[in-house]
C-alpha cells in the first residue's frame, strides 16, 4: 500500500509498508541486513544494486526512492525474536541518502539495534551520518563505519553524480574516528579509464593512515543492467586489458605498505571471512 509521495530535488520518494525490517544477508560478513529505503539518490552510475531493486527504483536508479514508512515498527518487535548478530545497513541503498534527512530511519535503527545488543557496520557515501555522532559515540563498541571513496578527484561526479564531494566524506571519517569508532574506507569499484590512476587512490590510502582505517579494495564487475545504465550516461571507459588489475592492485599494495596501512581485496576479506566461519 502506498502512502504519501513528495519531491526531493530531482527524486521522487514514495513511502511503502515493509513485511520485515531485517532480512538475512547473502554477504559472508553479516548476519543480517537492514535496508530503510529503495533505490538511492545518489544515482552512482556503477551501482550494482540497481541489479537487487525490483520495480521503479530500480528500473528508474536515482530518480526514485521507497521509504519503508513502518521500518521502525516492524525492528523493534524484531530485535525482541532474533538472535543478536552483525547487521550490514545498508547493503542495496545508502542509508544516509538526502532522504534520510527527513524520516530518520537509520538513525532511529541504529539506536533500537544497538540497545538490542547488535552490531551495526555501516556504509555511506554521505556525511550526513554526522548528525548522529551522538548515537555513534553511545555505540562506539556495537558500531563501524565505512565510506565509500571511489577517488579524491572533481571526477567523482561523473560516476556518483548526486554523491557527497569526497573531501566531504574524508572530514566526517576523520570525525567518526577521533571517537575512537573502528573505520575502514571501502576503495571502489575501481573502473578502468575512470578511477584507476595513482592520483585516485594514494590521497585515501593517506586518509587511511591518518585516520588508522582499513582500506577494502574492490574492482568493476560488470552486470547486464549497470552496464546498459552506464553506457547511457558514459562514453569514457574502456576496456579492461588482461593484466589491468594485476598491475593496478600492485600498485595500490605498494602504496598501502609505504603507508603502512591495512588494505585488503573484497576477494579476500570474504575468502577469510568464510574460512572463519566454516571452523
Amino acid at each position: 500500500m502506498m502512502n504519501r509521495q513528495l519531491i526531493i530535488g530531482n527524486t521522487v520518494i514514495k513511502e511503502i509498508r515493509a513485511k520485515s525490517a531485517l532480512s538475512r544477508s547473502g554477504l559472508p560478513e553479516y548476519d543480517y541486513a537492514l535496508n530503510p529505503y529503495l533505490g538511492c539518490q545518489h544515482g552512482c552510475i556503477y551501482c550494482y544494486a540497481m541489479d537487487f531493486t525490483k520495480g521503479e527504483p530500480g528500473m528508474k536508479w536515482g530518480e526514485v526512492v521507497y521509504v519503508k514508512a513502518n521500518l521502525i515498527e516492524l525492528l523493534s518487535r524484531e530485535v525482541r525474536r532474533f538472535k543478536p548478530g552483525i547487521v550490514g545497513l545498508s547493503t542495496i541503498t545508502d542509508p544516509y541518502q538526502p532522504v534520510e534527512s527527513i524520516y530518520k530511519l537509520s538513525r532511529k535503527s541504529i539506536e533500537i539495534l544497538c540497545r538490542a545488543g547488535f552490531h551495526v557496520s555501516i556504509q555511506t557515501k554521505s556525511a550526513l551520518i554526522i548528525r548522529d555522532l551522538d548515537i555513534l559515540k553511545e555505540c562506539a563498541d556495537r558500531v563501524d563505519v565505512g565510506f565509500t571513496i571511489t577517488t579524491m578527484r572533481n571526477t567523482y561526479k561523473v560516476i556518483e553524480p548526486m554523491a557527497a564531494h569526497p573531501m566531504a566524506r574524508a572530514s566526517a571519517l576523520r570525525r567518526i574516528a577521533d571517537l575512537g569508532i573502528e573505520t575502514w574506507i571501502f576503495l571502489g569499484p575501481i573502473i578502468p579509464g575512470i578511477n584507476d590512476k595513482r592520483e585516485d587512490y594514494e590521497p585515501i590510502i593517506r586518509l587511511a593512515k591518518e585516520t588508522d582505517s582499513q582500506v577494502i579494495i574492490d574492482r568493476f564487475r560488470p552486470r547486464q543492467v549497470v552496464i546498459k545504465f552506464m553506457s547511457s550516461r558514459l562514453s569514457m571507459t574502456r576496456p579492461a586489458s588482461g593484466d589491468w588489475w594485476v598491475k593496478v592492485m600492485g600498485l595500490i599494495m605498494k602504496i598501502c605498505r609505504d603507508y603502512g596501512v591495512n588494505c585488503i581485496t573484497a576477494e579476500d576479506e570474504w575468502k577469510t571471512i568464510k574460512e572463519k566461519g566454516d571452523k
